[in-house]
């Protein structure tokens, strides 16, 4: 067996004294030899930090800090004098500073920072915490122990082989890493949000950890996302590319590419209810598919926008999808589909950024004015083999007949383990209910 295991806690999981309880004790049942525990920010911190840069009010800040502080030190009052008081204070003198030469000269630098202060602080708290109630512990933060960033395909990721060279551990049963960010040549870098995930399993990655298990306030991974109040099955297991492909359509499940550092080993990867320690919850592992093809999930992205480029006989498809692609992916909007035809082409992207999307491309000389459509979801079945045959595409054009629900197929992308159909944003739940219902994905 491995010498390690990974446990990663997100921030629903650092709300409230309950919570760190539960998590010194998921920590003590740990049968490895040692444990290297995750963190994200406490639950809210990183959202109150974003909203702090952009008021960028200097007067302000101290209180601010104050606040972040007095929150942690509820949790464990050694933060005040204990072993690890000044490496506390070192972390929120880091978010005081990096705000502070925000406001005087804002920069990627000084963002990034303020930023990390919450997994800085998070880790100082956790592990001081483990170490008060008598479990060998110190913070790890990752610019310390060697956690490398690289780009692949315009993503942030953990590059494994250089974390494999220059990991330094302390020499504790539970390292307490903070997630989320890495050393970047010579900055600091962050991932996604999400990103704690992808740390986990990064970890589990370099040092062949026997699993990951990833703590939630939710039982595991569900047919269909908690946010549309809708009960259905738990998923017991999944393989990687079923994952991967939810995760993708079901924010925040998990970061999209969480599943990747796992599959040259088979690590697998568990999520499971902090508080209820004797349920199972969700494993995700290599594929053991058998039988027919079936859908196991149903992920959904809602509030996109269709921008329609119309083409003259003049222009050439393949270069106005390069040049509008360009424009979008310079600022960071993202095109969740990509249809391209002889006369058109056609971008979906988040709501929120569409008004800004045909800004841009229209300001291109080059580029013609995109047409704005309705609000539409994508929906994404899952399940392995499903995009391979008839049966499953030929259900859903089964239920549209009997009902009103207008089901478009998306056949740009075609993948063996998922389907993409789109509705508009008014029919999103409704169609939902009736996938779930139609595809046995209820809680009987």
């Amino acid at each position: 067996m491995s010498e390690f295991e990974i446990f990663k806690f997100g921030g629903s999981c650092l709300k409230e004294s309950n919570d760190v309880d539960a998590i010194v004790q998921r920590v003590r049942e740990s049968e490895s030899e040692r444990t290297i525990v995750v963190v994200s920010a406490f639950y809210g911190v990183t959202d109150r930090i974003i909203e702090r840069l952009e008021r960028n009010d200097e007067p302000t800040i101290p209180a601010f800090v104050a606040s972040i502080e007095m929150a942690h030190l509820e949790m464990s009052q050694t933060l005040v004098d204990g072993f690890f008081s000044k490496k506390f204070q070192e972390a929120i003198s880091s978010l005081s500073s990096a705000l502070k030469i925000n406001c005087e000269e804002a920069s990627v630098q000084s963002r990034t920072a303020a930023l990390i202060a919450g997994e800085r602080i998070s880790s100082v708290a956790i592990a001081a915490i483990l170490l008060e109630r008598g479990i060998d512990s110190a913070p790890a933060w990752a610019e310390e122990i060697g956690i490398q960033i690289h780009q692949v395909k315009g993503e942030s990721v953990i590059n494994i082989e250089e974390t494999m060279k220059s990991l330094t551990l302390p020499p504790v049963r539970v390292p307490v890493v903070t997630g989320w960010y890495g050393q970047h040549d010579d900055s600091i870098a962050v991932l996604a949000r999400g990103g704690s995930d992808l740390t986990a399993t990064s970890l589990a990655a370099v040092v062949n950890a026997s699993e990951v298990t990833i703590w939630r306030d939710v039982p595991g991974v569900l047919a269909l996302s908690p946010r549309w109040s809708i009960p259905s099955r738990n998923l017991p297991y999944l393989s990687y590319t079923e994952a991967q492909e939810l995760a993708l359509f079901s924010e925040p499940m998990l970061h999209p590419f969480a599943v990747e550092p796992l599959r040259k080993e088979g690590i697998p990867l568990r999520l499971r209810p902090l508080h209820d320690p004797n349920s199972a919850g969700s494993c995700i592992g290599p594929s053991v598919a058998t039988g027919e093809p079936r859908v196991r999930a149903v992920g959904c992205l809602p509030h996109l926008v269709p921008l329609t480029l119309n083409l003259s006989g003049v222009m050439s498809v393949a270069k106005v999808v390069g040049d509008a692609t360009m424009i979008l992916e310079r600022a960071r909007i993202r095109v969740w589909s990509l249809r391209a035809r002889p006369n058109e082409a056609r971008f979906l992207v988040s709501e929120r950024f569409a008004s800004r999307a045909i800004r841009l491309i229209s300001e291109s000389p080059r580029l013609p004015t995109p047409e704005r459509g309705s609000s539409i979801a994508i929906l994404c079945l899952v399940g392995e083999s499903i995009g391979l045959g008839q049966a499953v595409s030929g259900r859903i054009e089964l239920l549209a007949d009997e009902s009103d629900l207008e089901f478009t197929h998306l056949d740009e992308g075609k993948r063996a383990h998922a389907l993409h159909y789109t509705v508009s944003d008014s029919q999103t739940r409704r169609a939902l209910l009736a996938l779930a219902k139609h595809l046995d994905l209820l809680v009987s």
